[in-house]
This record gives C-alpha cells, sequence and structure tokens, in this order.
C-alpha cells in the first residue's frame, strides 16, 4: 500500500476564492433564511459552507500524495549480429535469474533491439521469464530506439529502472541524447556490458571514387582496408560488373591504404566494386569484405530509344546521331533497374505498348523522370497512348495530355468476345501478383476491357473447361453492372478444352452487324484437339480477328500462336497474369480502332516552344492517335480537328513530350522526308534533357554510420560564390524508396543536408538548386552502402555504455550481479491523486440538502411520525417512551401524569372525532339562502347542500384537542 505523503495544489491561487466567498455565503444565507426555524437555519448556512468549501477545492486542483513503494525495471537486451550467440544466452541467463529477485511489489518489462526495438514483455509482476519471441532487425544496433522504449513501457507512478545488456556497438541513432532524455525523467541506466572479442578480421572501411569527372578522364579509386593481424590478401575490382584488376597484397595490422587506378570511361554512371580475399585463418566475417562506390561521367547528351517493334525507331535515330549518342533497344530489353536509365539523359518510346513492359519497369521509368530529373519522349503509333494500354498506368500518369478521346470523333462499333480459360490450374496464383489468383486477374482483365468500349459496342464473355459456358451472351454495353456482375461469378474448375469455347464465340460474331468483330483468348494449359482450320476460315470470310494471351509456361504457347497469327491477331505471353489488364485494354483498343484517327492533314501551332523555334512550314501528316489536353499541359501543335499532336510540361524534376503521330513511314512519311526533321526531333531531346549544372555545382555525399551527408559547393563560373540559393536534393534509395532533403546554407557557397542509409544497397541523389541569375540548376550523383558498419572488425565499445550510465546516475554491472536491478534504493516516486472530480460530485449530492432544508419545514415531530411509521412497517412497535424527569414541583409532575394518562388513552384505532355542536338558527332578518350560508360558514360547511358530517367518537374529539387544551382540562378532573 503506497504511504500518503501529502496535499498538493496544481491550482493554488484559486484558494483566494474562500476570503471572498464564505464570508459572501455567510451573509447571503443569514438574510435569505431568518424566517425558518433555529435548527433549520443553522443546517442551511452549514450546508451552504460545505457547499463552497467542495467547489473551491475543485477550482483549486486538490489532491492526495502518495509515495509509492512499487519498482519497474525493464531489461534492454541488444540482438543484433555483433551480439553472438553465447552473449544472447547470457543476456537470457540473466534476465531469468534477475527475475527470482525481483519483489512482491515490482514488475519487470523485456525489449529486444537491433535496428529496432520491439517489446516481447510488457512491465508484469510475474517472476517466469519465457523464451523470447520478437526478432527484430539485426543488421544494425540502435541503441537510443531501445532506451526511448524502455521509457514508453515502464509506468510513469512507479520507482524505474532500465537494464541495458549490450556491447555498446552503436551504429544508428543517437544513445546518448536517449540517456539524457532518461536523465531528464529521474530513470538510472544500468548497463551490463558484452564482450565481443571475435577471431581475426579483415574489412574494407571505405572505397571513394571522384565524381563527376569529364568523358575519357583517368580517375584513381582510394581504397582503406582495416586488419586485426598481418596477413596477405587479394584484391578484386570491377567496373559495372565486369573484372577489371587482380592484385595481391600486404596487410599490416590497422589501417591499410591502395590506390587503384581505372581507365578513361564513357559518359554515365559507372559502378566500382572491390572485393579483398584475406589469406587462411585471417578472416572471420565475409559481409564486410565488399564495398561499392559510384562515379558520373559528363559528357555528351546521350539518349536511350526504345522501339516497340523492330526498325521503327531507324529514322527518329538517323536525325539525332549528328547532335547526340543515341542507344537503341527493343522494349523487351528495357532495364528494370532505375540505376540503368540514369546513364541516359532522356528516353524516347516508340510506339510502345504498356503490356510489352512490366509494372517495375514502367515504376522505374517513372522514378527516373519525376525524381531524377531525365527527360522522357513518347512518339505514338498504332500500339501507343490509349490504343497501346497506357490507361491507368505511370504512363498516363507522366504525360501532358489525357487519354480520353475528343468528344467529336465518330467511333464505329464493335463487337468484342472475350474466351476465358475457367479450368482448375487457373486458380493457382504466384508471389508476383500478390497472391491473386489466376482466375481473379482474367475477371478484372475481362471487366476493364468491356469498360473501354461505348454504348454503340457488343461484348460476350464466354468460359471453358471440359465444355464451354455462356456468362454473357454478345450484347450491347449499355450497363456495365450487369458486366461486372456476371463476370465477377466466374468459378473454376474442370478440364482445358480450348475448341469448345472458341467456336461458340465464333458463330456469335458471324451474325453480329458491328463494323469490326473480335476475340480475345485467355488459357494457361493445354487442350485437345478441334477443328480449328475450320474456324479459322469461317472468321476470314467473316472479317473476324483474333489475339490470345498465354498465362504461364505450362500453357499452349505454340498453338496460340499460331492461332494467333491466321486470326490476323497478336500473341501474348505472361508469365503469371500481373499484366492482363493492360493486354485487354490494348487488345480493345486495336479492335475498335476508336483512338486512330487517319486522314491527311497539316499540323497548327498554338503556343511557341523551343521545341518548334526557328522552324518554318510544317508538312502534312496522314494519322494520329485521339487524346484531350491536360489542364497543366501546353500543346504546341494540333491537327486540323484541334486534337493535341504536340504537348509538354514540366512532371516532377523532369520534362515530358507528346508526339501523337509516329515518326516512321506510316503516318508521318512527309515528316521523315523533310529537311528541318532532325533539328526539330533534335529540339525536342534537348528540351526534355534540360541543362546539366555542370562545374557550377559540386556535390559530393559521404555515408557516416547509418547516415548519409551532402555537402554542396556553388561557385560562379568566375569563381565567386553563389549564395541565397534554394536547394535541395531528391534521394532513391534501394526499393524506389523517394525523399526530399532540404539543403541549408552552412558558410559561403556550401549547403549540406542529410537522408537516412540504413538500407544497403544504391542511393541516387539528385541535386537541385535555384536562384536569381543562375536558373535551375541540376547535378546526378550517387552513394553506396555496401555493407552495414555492424559488420566493422570491431571490440565492444564500453565506455559508451559507461557513460550512458554515468548521465543517467546508473551503474555499470556485471553478469553476476541478479539482484541489482531490484533493489530499492531510488527515491521514491510520488503520485498525485486528483480529488477534484469527487468533491464535485459530493457538491452536486448536496445540492438537493441545501434546496430542501430552505423550502421545507420538517420538525422533530415530523421525524417521531417517521419513525413511527417505519417502526410499525418493521414489526417494532411504538415508540418507546423514555423515562420521565424528575418533578420540581406538584404542579409540574401533576402535568406529567395527566399528559401520560392522556396517551394511555388515546390509542390511533379507536379515535373518533368530536361531536359537531348543533346548527343554531340565523338571523331571521335575512333571506334563507344567506342563513344557510352563515349556519354552513359556522359549521365548517361550504355550501347549505352539504352534508353534516357524521359525528366523531369522543375520543377523537379529545384527541383533535391541544395539549395544552387536554392537559387544563386533566388538571381540572373533567
Amino acid at each position: 500500500m503506497d504511504a500518503v505523503a501529502g496535499i498538493s495544489f496544481s491550482r493554488p491561487e484559486a484558494l483566494i476564492l474562500l476570503a471572498v466567498l464564505l464570508p459572501l455565503a455567510v451573509y447571503v444565507s443569514r438574510h435569505s433564511i431568518a424566517l425558518l426555524r433555529r435548527a433549520a437555519r443553522r443546517a442551511a448556512l452549514a450546508l451552504r459552507i460545505v457547499l463552497t468549501l467542495l467547489l473551491v477545492l475543485a477550482l483549486s486542483g486538490v489532491g492526495i500524495v502518495r509515495a509509492s513503494e512499487h519498482l519497474s525495471v525493464v531489461f534492454l537486451l541488444d540482438r543484433s549480429d555483433s551480439v553472438g550467440a553465447d552473449q544472447q544466452a547470457l543476456q537470457a541467463d540473466y534476465v531469468r535469474s534477475a527475475l527470482g529477485e525481483m519483489g512482491q511489489n515490482d514488475g519487470a518489462g523485456v525489449i529486444v533491439f537491433g535496428a529496432d526495438a520491439l517489446v516481447d514483455r510488457p512491465v508484469l509482476s510475474e517472476k517466469t521469464a519465457p523464451d523470447l519471441a520478437s526478432a527484430p532487425t539485426t543488421t544494425y544496433s540502435n541503441l537510443a530506439d531501445a532506451i526511448r522504449m524502455g521509457l514508453a513501457v515502464s509506468p510513469a507512478d512507479t520507482a524505474r529502472r532500465l537494464v541495458l545488456l549490450s556491447d555498446g556497438l552503436e551504429n544508428t541513432g543517437s544513445a546518448e541524447n536517449a540517456a539524457r532524455l532518461a536523465a531528464a525523467y529521474g530513470v538510472p541506466v544500468d548497463v551490463v556490458p558484452l564482450s565481443t572479442q571475435g577471431g581475426p578480421e579483415v574489412w574494407i572501411n571505405s572505397l571513394k571514387a571522384p565524381s563527376p569527372v569529364r568523358e575519357n578522364e583517368r580517375i584513381s579509386l582510394q581504397l582503406g582496408i582495416s586488419s586485426s593481424t598481418d596477413t596477405t590478401a587479394t584484391l578484386i575490382l570491377l567496373m559495372d560488373g565486369a573484372p577489371l584488376n587482380t592484385q595481391a597484397v600486404s596487410l599490416v595490422r590497422g589501417n591499410n591504404t591502395f590506390v587503384q587506378q581505372v581507365p578513361p570511361s564513357g559518359k554515365g554512371f559507372h559502378t566500382y566494386v572491390v572485393q579483398v580475399i584475406p589469406g587462411a585463418g585471417a578472416d572471420t566475417r565475409t559481409e564486410n569484405n565488399r564495398y561499392s562506390a559510384f562515379s558520373y561521367v559528363l559528357g555528351k547528351p546521350r539518349i536511350l530509344i526504345v522501339e516497340g517493334h523492330e526498325g521503327e525507331a531507324g529514322p527518329l535515330k538517323s536525325a539525332l546521331d549528328a547532335s547526340l549518342d543515341a542507344d537503341v533497344i527493343a522494349v523487351g530489353d528495357m532495364p528494370a533497374d532505375v540505376k540503368a536509365l540514369v546513364n541516359y539523359d532522356g528516353i524516347v518510346l516508340v510506339n510502345v505498348p504498356a503490356s510489352s513492359m512490366t509494372s517495375k519497369v514502367m515504376a522505374g521509368l517513372q522514378v527516373a523522370v519525376r525524381d531524377l530529373g531525365k527527360g522522357l519522349i513518347v512518339v505514338g503509333g498504332d500500339e501507343s497512348y490509349a490504343a497501346g494500354g497506357y490507361a491507368r498506368t505511370p504512363l498516363e500518369e507522366m504525360l501532358p495530355i489525357s487519354l480520353e478521346l475528343p468528344s467529336k470523333i465518330d467511333i464505329p462499333s464493335v463487337a468484342m468476345v472475350m474466351v476465358l480459360d475457367r479450368s482448375g490450374s487457373m486458380e493457382a496464383s504466384h508471389s508476383f501478383s500478390g497472391g491473386v489468383t489466376k482466375i481473379e486477374l482474367a475477371k478484372e482483365a475481362a471487366y476493364q476491357a468491356v469498360a473501354q468500349l461505348g454504348p454503340k459496342d457488343y461484348a460476350g464473355v464466354v468460359t471453358f473447361d471440359d465444355a464451354a459456358n455462356w456468362v454473357l451472351q454478345l450484347q450491347p454495353v449499355t450497363n456495365l453492372d450487369t458486366f461486372r456482375s456476371a463476370i465477377g461469378g466466374i468459378r473454376s474448375g474442370g478440364g482445358t478444352d480450348i475448341y469448345s469455347g472458341l467456336s461458340p464465340a465464333v458463330e456469335a460474331l458471324v451474325t453480329s452487324n458491328a463494323k469490326r468483330k473480335h476475340i480475345i483468348l485467355l488459357t494457361d494449359g493445354v487442350s485437345a484437339g478441334g477443328d480449328y482450320a475450320g474456324l479459322i476460315k469461317k472468321m476470314g470470310e467473316n472479317d473476324i480477328t483474333l489475339s490470345t494471351v498465354a498465362v504461364g509456361a505450362d500453357s499452349d504457347t505454340r498453338l496460340l500462336e499460331s492461332l494467333a497469327a491466321q486470326g490476323k491477331g497478336r500473341y501474348y505471353f505472361t508469365e503469371d497474369g500481373g499484366g492482363l489488364a493492360q493486354i485487354f485494354a490494348h487488345e480493345t483498343h486495336l479492335a475498335a480502332r476508336s483512338y486512330i484517327i487517319e486522314r491527311t492533314f497539316t499540323p497548327e501551332r498554338t503556343s511557341p516552344s523551343p521545341i518548334t523555334e526557328g522552324i518554318g512550314g510544317l508538312p502534312a501528316l496522314q494519322g494520329y492517335i485521339g487524346t484531350s489536353p491536360k489542364p497543366n499541359g501546353q500543346v504546341v501543335l494540333v491537327s486540323d480537328s484541334g486534337d493535341p499532336l504536340l504537348a509538354q510540361w514540366q512532371y516532377g524534376l523532369g520534362r515530358v513530350v507528346s508526339w501523337t503521330s509516329d515518326a516512321k513511314g506510316q503516318w508521318a512519311k512527309d515528316w521523315v522526308a523533310w529537311d528541318e526533321f532532325p533539328r526539330f526531333w533534335s529540339q525536342a531531346v534537348r528540351w526534355s534533357t534540360g541543362a546539366e549544372a555542370s562545374n557550377i555545382l559540386q556535390p559530393r555525399v559521404e555515408l557516416e554510420g547509418s547516415t548519409g551527408h551532402i555537402t554542396v559547393d556553388a561557385t560562379a563560373p568566375d569563381g565567386s560564390y553563389l549564395n541565397d540559393l534554394t536547394a535541395g536534393a531528391t534521394v532513391v534509395a534501394p526499393g524506389l524508396v523517394t525523399s526530399i532533403v532540404q539543403l541549408r546554407q552552412t558558410s559561403a557557397g556550401r549547403y549540406e543536408g542529410e537522408f537516412p542509409a540504413v538500407q544497403e544497397g544504391a542511393y541516387l541523389v539528385q541535386i537541385q538548386a535555384e536562384g536569381a541569375g543562375t536558373g535551375k540548376l541540376t547535378q546526378l550523383l550517387g552513394a553506396v552502402v555496401p555493407y552495414s558498419p555492424e559488420y566493422l572488425g570491431v571490440e565492444s565499445d564500453d565506455g559508451l555504455l559507461a557513460r550512458l550510465a554515468q548521465l543517467t546516475g546508473g551503474r555499470v554491472l556485471t553478469p553476476e550481479q541478479t539482484s541489482a536491478p531490484f533493489e530499492h534504493n531510488l527515491d521514491a516516486v510520488k503520485t498525485t491523486t486528483d480529488l477534484s472530480p469527487l468533491l464535485l460530485l459530493l457538491a452536486v449530492l448536496l445540492l438537493p440538502f441545501d434546496i430542501g432544508v430552505r423550502r421545507l419545514s420538517f420538525t422533530r415531530a415530523d421525524a417521531r411520525r417517521a419513525m413511527g411509521v417505519v417502526r410499525r412497517k418493521l414489526g417494532l412497535g411504538a415508540i418507546p417512551v423514555p423515562a420521565m424527569p424528575h418533578a420540581s414541583t406538584p404542579e409540574i409532575a401533576a402535568m406529567f401524569t395527566a399528559r401520560e394518562r392522556i396517551r394511555e388513552e388515546i390509542q390511533p384505532e379507536t379515535v373518533a372525532p368530536p361531536p359537531m355542536p348543533k346548527p343554531q338558527p340565523g338571523n331571521p332578518n335575512l333571506p334563507s339562502w344567506a342563513q344557510d350560508v352563515q349556519l354552513g360558514g359556522r359549521m365548517g360547511r361550504s355550501s347549505p347542500s352539504t352534508p353534516a358530517p357524521a359525528p366523531l367518537p369522543e375520543s377523537t374529539a379529545d384527541a383533535g384537542e391541544t395539549l395544552a387544551a387536554r392537559l387544563r382540562r386533566a388538571r381540572e378532573g373533567k
């Protein structure tokens, strides 16, 4: 039981009100209760004073202060990789033994930590120590989070102590700052140092590469290697993943420095990796034997051209070769790693369908443009924009134009049937799809395809396993809810018979009057035979096209590819169904060709742009993809119908250009032969890529522990410092996690900032600076976290642990001092229980009594009668008569005797009312009705017609007399 230590007031100034309110309450009460009996006046005054006291004390925040005798101990266990298995077993033994020493009023909790801190056991009074169940990230040691978590879980109304069992090898956070916080709360941190003396160790502690450098400039890498013993080792240097040099070296105990020469390299990012292979028996850990660095080489602008089909980018590459370097790749070879894209100043997509790009590729492209400032040009064609399935993809978000069709375009009708495999194998799911089954992906893709159609179009859905089943007969797309409901009810099960599903789809389209007829077939299995040749013939005779989609390697890819070729459609393959929605939408657009507008026209200018600057008359075009402008996009060229042809805008840090016609001989044959064709595209590329900061910005990134430090020196071409710039950095961490860092000016021309660098891997840093007269300056650089500092070959840091104990008033304990954590040697914690709510409740309860005393008359006789009623109800009889007091005179004695005789004579059961007096004659001079009224008033009647009450017994008449009258009559002997 906690001992009461005193009373406190949170608002003591409120007590001053007593000096005012108490006299006022007395004054008001004396005047408002003057007519009450003396006992009532006293009770009313007392209640008013008590109410005033209760209210004032509640306002003052009165509370009872108690000294707590409880002790809460939280054990902080370091489970990072630097703490070996033996030391972790020691931690468990220590906690188990300490809990055995825990007192009755004590509690204990356990927190395990590495890079993060987890509560394994809240503060409980149980002495049992179950096995640790929490698993923190072990690649870092964050003592600060553990201390803060310990403060959070320990009850503040008890004495508190933290016990830290660690090797002290902190590599993220600041344990000393957390210890100062604990000291401010009066919570000591006891430490139990864990010795971590591993075997011999060799580790790389640094690799520095200059960045940026000029193209064809030789650079030197500075390599730092530490060793715990004298030994030999082999160094292997790789550049961009290819071996560059191998060298045998001798290592001495301590730090060793080496310089590696790197031959000139081309423009872009280059990755350097150094690996050390120590001699036999000279190393324990392998995690710290590899280190990476980045170098960025400046040079002539370099562009990556991605073509949807082979040869489509030929005219464009020929136009750009004279002014910049351009690499052409197929869309299937487009890199998913954003680090590969940063080697280019810009990316050009030439008639690339979204279905040919994985979601990871599109996400990397978006990061490169939005966060790293790369340029993007999207060139149209019959498989691009809406016709290429860009809807609801990152591509749609990046474009300066909307994929919605202009309302004035006349859209031909289309009839489309989707033939979906619903066999049992479609119920399988893959991790690439987030655990969603293939049948669910197919259902969503089918609905999205229907949603692309208009009310003049027709759609139907056939499913098949061993046999076919119409989910929806071919019908107009007037109610999407009908399609959603029907498609959503598809269930998987059974075998695979492709022909059974394809045949009814063909028969339904043969009878359709739509201008365009198309089938999309999806399956993941191998089918039995069928008359496919007859179906293909019938399709050709009725202008029906067929596209096929193979899901997974188990599908009959040869048959599906052959059917698509003979059906004049397209063949798709997806590993797990993750891109089905894009494929179906793309097929819908191609089948409808509603977005493709083909006619001859001459583009018209709508606004000036650097892309068209200095260019004269424009040649004619034969077609484009219909789109609409976005609110913030700048439309530079339009068609004769006012639809966007060339549009541009700023997207994040990058710039995006949209060209809705093509760049080949289909729609832009006159443009390809045009003399200004190279200039037009060169200016488009240069505008999209922007300008580099060149020598104006000199940024660098240095890693210290788990923090990356960015330093940027800004100097003008004349060597003067550039001050008051608005500077920042966009950091792209491994996994494409983007963060923004504000750079603050710390000295003349210098700007600095920090970012967390906990995750291993490459970090890309895009520097931006802008100021008066400088324009927008950008510079790209990178940094690598090769491995966690947890794996550095260093011994335990007992000095840090001792400082933590000293800062908080804690102790340095040995593993044998298991009783020390629960020693009650801390100052008692005083807790205050606020009484204000209780006092207000009492005031509310007393208020009715205060009102009742002032408004109601309650005498002793009332009390006696009430008591009598209660006693009779309880069967206790009449109220006992008190003993007669001593009679000092015969007269007084006679009065008491008479009173008692009257009490004995008068019984409530036999009491009768006194006899009514006889009526007396009224005034004969008055009318009869007045005489009756007069007599009624004398007799106590309300009117002449009121009957006289029955005569009461004589005993009741006696009881109706006052006590004085009865005593007088008794004394006279009547």
